[in-house]
């Protein structure tokens, strides 16, 4: 039986995702495709890496042409991830003749861009005979392969400071990650601002920054090598030192980081800056679940009942969001409900964390909550309940996909978490 291929135009449409700044390639990719009998081909273009990863994630093409128009390393980088997000596709290489820059050589090129999963080249301008052979020579290469497992990417968003969102996203990967040692990642991307590490009692030797400025060789050995370890077993990739440093951080930077992130960690928890950017809306394209936090304050109440629609029109659909309602003041007469809050929203509030001063203490020793706070104490208990969300979440995935490698705390399952696998078997 043959392996179904992207040269099977009686099987399927060819999806072809075009990669480079040169607007000319599309131009000539559908040119060259009139002239190939029988394919007939739906076509995304895109400029950037993080356009590229993008449009793989959400269309899933099955055929990559990228421009060889930049440095190899940058390619080759770009090649691996889109081979991690669309392992069935066949990627190839278009070039010019007179393409490469004086001192670079031809062959080591190719042998890296091989080695990053190119499998196939083109040369420019393309021609329809070159094309169809190519996708002939791709089809009768080409195996199927299932999606490998990814971690869960999480974000704590808020358009408002304040509401203890960094202090939520601590407690809850501490937490995680005395169930899962190790295999928890926190990245602190609030980026002019990141207490992170404070709240943890850590010292930055290394920084989100330091994964920007190594892009060239940024692998998940790389990645895990610039986080910090807690003494809870959480992994964390710390802030930049400064707001300056901070400006380094762009879309496609956060992007790459997050890609290489869920392949090396089996959960990811990213503190966002409530300031709606590119960076936050990339961040938001890669996360599985947002954990949405609130005030009991009319003011905070006010702002997300603004930020809820603006998410959902961005296609973050309610689905994947959380709201979670921190107290993290005193109770004073006429603080708002739960009930009032979640009927001036008209959602669900999904978790209540209650006031503890121990909290605020926590914050100035650099020691979280959670990490001496007995299983009775009720802050500790409203972040448990964050982390069986999670890990139900990850453990109904990883069911599906047909794997069976992601755990809840060993021995140590939950009543949700339970429930949840007994619906899959029962299914």
């Amino acid at each position: 039986m043959k392996t179904p291929g992207p040269a099977d135009a009686a099987d399927k449409t060819l999806h072809a995702l075009l990669v480079g700044r040169d607007r000319s390639l599309e131009d000539e990719f559908r040119a060259a495709l009139s002239g190939v009998p029988d394919v007939h081909g739906v076509v995304y273009v895109a400029e950037t890496y993080r356009q590229a990863l993008d449009i793989a994630r959400g269309r899933q093409p099955n055929f990559v042409v990228i421009d060889i128009d930049r440095d190899a390393g940058e390619i080759a980088a770009l090649s691996k991830d889109l081979h991690d997000v669309i392992p069935a596709a066949a990627i190839a290489g278009a070039y010019k003749l007179d393409g490469f820059e004086p001192g670079q050589s031809e062959s080591a090129t190719i042998i890296e861009l091989v080695r990053a999963h190119v499998r196939d080249f083109l040369r420019r301008p393309l021609s329809a005979t070159e094309l169809r052979a190519v996708l002939d020579r791709l089809s009768s290469r080409l195996a199927p392969a299932a999606p490998p497992e990814r971690g869960r990417i999480v974000s704590l968003v808020s358009n408002k400071g304040g509401v203890g969102k960094s202090t939520l996203a601590v407690n809850v990967g501490c937490t995680l990650a005395l169930r899962h040692p190790d295999d928890v990642l926190l990245i602190d991307a609030s980026l002019q601002v990141g207490a992170c590490a404070m709240l943890l009692d850590l010292k930055p030797t290394t920084s989100i920054v330091d994964a920007i400025r190594e892009r060239d060789r940024l692998d998940v050995t790389l990645l895990r090598n610039l986080t910090l370890k807690h003494g809870s077993g959480l992994r964390l990739l710390a802030a930049p030192a400064d707001a300056l440093e901070g400006s380094e951080v762009d879309d496609e930077a956060i992007a790459r980081i997050l890609h290489l992130a869920r392949r090396a960690f089996t959960f990811v928890i990213v503190d966002t800056f409530p300031i709606l950017d590119n960076v936050l809306m990339t961040t938001l394209d890669l996360t599985d679940t947002a954990y949405v936090v609130v005030q009991g304050t009319a003011p905070a109440v006010a702002g997300i009942a603004r930020l809820l629609p603006v998410l959902e029109g961005l296609g973050f659909q309610p689905a994947r969001q959380r709201l979670v309602l921190n107290y993290n003041y005193e109770p004073f007469l006429g603080n708002l409900r739960p009930a009032d809050i979640a009927n001036r929203l008209q959602r669900t509030v999904d978790f209540v964390v209650p006031y503890d001063k121990g909290v605020l203490t926590s914050m100035n020793t650099g020691t979280p909550r959670v990490i001496h706070a007995s299983r009775w104490q009720r802050f500790k208990r409203a972040i448990v309940q964050v982390v069986e969300d999670l890990e139900t979440a990850a453990v109904a995935r990883s069911m599906e996909s047909g794997h069976d490698d992601v755990r809840l705390a060993s021995d140590r399952e939950t009543p949700l978490a339970r429930r949840a696998v007994d619906r899959q078997v029962t299914l």
